[in-house]
């Protein structure tokens, strides 16, 4: 019985040093975003809610792949699809993916950069990635991540776009001028592909 009772205790300090580390990234996060706010580097982006325009020619499209790997099968899906919805409109594609999945996938006619991931996941070469591509004007920005991420929202953040596409999270609207909404337990990429061929 008294292992039992030692056992229980321990799982729920896991869980509460779990909760407390989960917390502090939060924090963390907010901090720097209101930094950024307070010192005039962030800003809210005004929503293009105008659709109806007339539909892009000759698009240079950059398309950011998911960080988690969950995702990576319903992404390729959906990529497909964005390239079939702008094949006859002589679309440049640009793709970033994970360095631990690169090897894994061929982008034919598609400019390639790789993002390079360490062990606690922030990306290491984001002003590499921007030097890269930082004078390329796009016309659209296409974030696959679900899940909000600082790094590649930043990187966003320094590139120049008509259309920044993003999903809604609390701190979307300082990134993306077009955002999505899915269900973060069964998340899908149905929404985006929808809205794509109205852009």
């Amino acid at each position: 019985m008294q292992n039992r009772d030692s056992l229980t205790k321990f799982r729920l300090n896991i869980i509460v040093i779990i909760t407390e580390f989960m917390n502090f990234k939060l924090l963390k996060l907010n901090l720097k975003i209101s930094w950024l706010k307070f010192t005039g580097k962030l800003d809210i982006i005004k929503n293009s809610s105008n659709l109806s325009s007339p539909t892009l020619e000759s698009p240079r499209i950059l398309i950011i792949l998911p960080i988690d790997k969950g995702l990576l099968s319903k992404s390729m899906k959906c990529i497909s699809r964005i390239m079939d919805t702008y094949k006859n409109k002589n679309a440049n594609f640009t793709v970033i993916v994970n360095n631990n999945i690169e090897d894994t996938l061929n982008f034919y006619n598609m400019k390639k950069l790789v993002f390079s991931i360490s062990k606690n996941g922030k990306i290491t070469n984001s002003k590499k990635i921007i030097d890269q591509i930082y004078f390329d004007k796009f016309d659209m920005i296409i974030d696959l991540n679900i899940n909000f991420s600082f790094d590649i929202s930043m990187l966003i953040n320094e590139l120049r776009s008509k259309y920044k596409v993003g999903f809604v999270s609390d701190h979307s609207d300082y990134f993306y001028n077009i955002q999505i909404r899915t269900d973060k337990h069964n998340p899908s990429y149905n929404s985006l592909e929808y809205l794509i061929g109205k852009i």
